[in-house]
């Protein structure tokens, strides 16, 4: 039963955190070099939608049907930004909403991240294939047991106001992840294979006298030390195969100590959000958009850019309009209006297309009626035609999805999927389960989602599928994007059932598998507890031979997809509009990309108009 109702919808799409693919690193080794694997997806695969961070007309999660926590929209005017100076080399994008945090031990969501790495870097960063490759260090020695990594840094390095960068600044903000003090670190877990790091961030604070004098305590206790200037050591619970990646993300980004604490919650504002990436945050007009300038003391060299301006247009439609009348240089190509670019002269040769790095998933908040019932989790998992949504919603950008990992990804199993589309099987095993278990009523449902116009005609259609399919009516509840975001984040707001992306952090099962639905993760958005899914990926992410790990993850795989704690539902493309006279970018775009295409080559991306 096929709908064919005409609907226009995103295919930008702002999601929960980013991930790449799997590889193996040999702890033994004294220097990191991981495994290559092949983390291009087919070129079958290949619609993406425009840099996930990039995104507007978000569909992320969803508001819970009861119990849903109200977030307010901002309600003051937008203030804009100032004038870029005459003949400057300015670079316009839209980041859709505004980030619900920009503090790098707090931050989850692409968006978030993707404003992070204009001003911070880490010791690590990922290559273009890939790999985990020197940024602010030297180099890392591995002990032979694979439980210390000594990490050296480079000559010379500073903030972008000329103090200098020492390993006392990553071991500052490699603790403050783990601080419990500290609300909203929402991805402190990723990082638990550091000896005592869970310990501490778990840390009740109501069961102790002297909470701070514990706390520092347990931190002197923390495997991350400076022993001097340019030498940082970590020391970890057991070994790790993918901890060469957590030097390579956000978590360890040197948030600086004075900065910190002279702006208290305010600290992420222009005049205290000093890094040491390649970019100064020069202005913010909240709700409006943000001003970056280039970083004379970045240790690659100041950017060729001098300006990059973000722009918060949540209406892809606005925004397409915005880069046609020459006011953004690069945009996200939604697929409503694939058909116009392709068909415009000038426009079809602007575009770009290539691999995606998201896996978007309707999820359930398994705590909460009536999907704490394993029996109607699987009956709505094969009551989605995501065939059609893919080619009459999305306009052909994406691949339908039945498993959590994408192909060519490491841990991609073609054999773990979820069940296919069924209605008439969909609609038995529910009217049994509300049978037996309801008494004939099913509670009421509710599906929250990012407001936009094309969003609400994207939740329209999984609205009119619920209805055909199962004969349930649900309840449509729009929210303002970036709320939305901020209700996802919390296990006490989660919606009911909500729509929302998990994007590649690295190239790792564990970042997938692990990270995402482990019990005690601070990532998890649906509450599931599986003690055998548990038990399969931990002991899987403490092996460092590949094969060995990647049966562990298949089983823990099929426990996730038989238990339906979410329905898998597409892998996005990555689809941009980029202005003829940038240069440096178009070739160096990588899936895991953020908020700019090709950043990678950020220093060298230039503008010649």
């Amino acid at each position: 039963m096929k709908s064919r109702f005409t609907y226009l919808v995103l295919s930008m799409l702002v999601v929960a955190s980013m991930l790449l693919t799997a590889c193996g690193v040999d702890p033994t080794a004294t220097t990191i070099a991981p495994v290559p694997t092949n983390t291009t997806a087919p070129a079958a695969a290949t619609n993406t939608t425009a840099p996930v961070a990039a995104a507007t007309d978000t569909t992320a999660p969803v508001a819970a049907a009861t119990d849903t926590v109200a977030v307010e929209a901002p309600t003051e005017t937008p203030v804009p930004l100032s004038t870029a100076p005459p003949g400057s080399k300015t670079l316009r994008v839209n980041i859709g909403s505004e980030p619900a945090t920009t503090d790098p031990q707090k931050m989850s969501f692409v968006g978030e991240i993707g404003w992070g790495e204009m001003v911070f870097e880490g010791l690590y960063e990922l290559d273009l294939d890939l790999k985990p490759v020197p940024a602010a260090a030297e180099g890392t020695e591995i002990s032979e047991d694979g439980l210390t990594y000594t990490v050296t840094l480079k000559e010379g390095l500073k903030y972008s106001d000329g103090t200098p960068l020492t390993a006392n600044d990553f071991e500052y903000a490699f603790k403050r992840l783990f601080d419990p003090r500290i609300e909203g670190r929402d991805y402190a877990s990723i990082a638990y294979v550091i000896k005592g790091a869970q310990e501490l961030s778990e840390l009740d604070m109501t069961t102790v006298t002297d909470a701070d004098a514990t706390v520092e305590g347990m931190m002197d206790e923390l495997g991350v030390e400076a022993t001097d200037d340019k030498t940082i050591v970590f020391t970890l619970n057991n070994k790790a195969a993918y901890f060469p990646f957590i030097l390579a993300i956000w978590v360890g980004w040197p948030s600086r100590q004075d900065m910190v604490e002279q702006g208290g919650e305010t600290w992420t504002e222009p005049a205290t959000y000093i890094g040491n990436g390649p970019f100064v945050l020069s202005e913010w007009a909240h709700s409006s958009g943000a001003a970056f300038t280039g970083n004379e003391n970045y240790r690659e060299g100041k950017p060729k850019i001098e300006r990059v301006e973000f722009r918060m247009i949540i209406d892809s439609a606005v925004s397409f309009q915005a880069y046609k009348q020459g006011e953004l240089d690069v945009v996200g190509v939604a697929a409503e209006d694939l058909q116009a670019v392709q068909s415009d002269a000038t426009l079809s040769k602007e575009f770009y297309q290539g691999a995606g790095n998201c896996t978007f998933y309707l999820g359930f908040n398994v705590q909460k009626p009536p999907f704490d019932n394993i029996k109607v989790r699987q009956a709505f998992s094969r009551a989605f035609d995501r065939d059609d949504y893919i080619e009459v919603v999305l306009s052909g950008l994406g691949l339908p999805a039945y498993s959590f990992i994408p192909p060519d990804r490491p841990g991609y199993n073609e054999d773990l999927k979820q069940p296919e589309f069924n209605p008439e099987e969909a609609k038995t095993m529910l009217d049994e389960v509300i049978a037996s278990d309801y008494g004939g009523t099913l509670p009421a449902i509710k599906l929250t989602f990012s407001a936009s116009p094309r969003n609400q005609t994207r939740f329209e259609w999984m609205q009119n599928q619920i209805k055909e399919n199962l004969g349930l009516d649900v309840q449509l509840e729009p929210v303002e994007s970036k709320a939305y975001t901020e209700l996802v984040k919390k296990p006490e707001t989660t919606p009911q059932f909500f729509f929302l992306g998990w994007c590649q952090d690295y190239p790792d099962p564990q970042n997938w598998l692990s990270l995402v639905f482990q019990s005690n993760s601070t990532v998890t958005h649906v509450g599931w507890v599986n003690e055998e899914f548990d038990r399969l990926t931990g002991e899987a992410d403490t092996l460092t031979d590949f094969d060995a790990r990647i049966e562990l993850y298949d089983q823990a795989h099929a426990l996730l997809v038989e238990e339906t704690p979410v329905i898998f539902f597409y892998y996005n493309t990555t689809t941009l509009l980029i202005k003829p006279y940038i240069s440096g970018m178009r070739e160096n775009i990588r899936p895991d990309d953020a908020n700019i295409p090709g950043f990678k080559n950020i220093a060298n991306i230039d503008i010649n108009k």
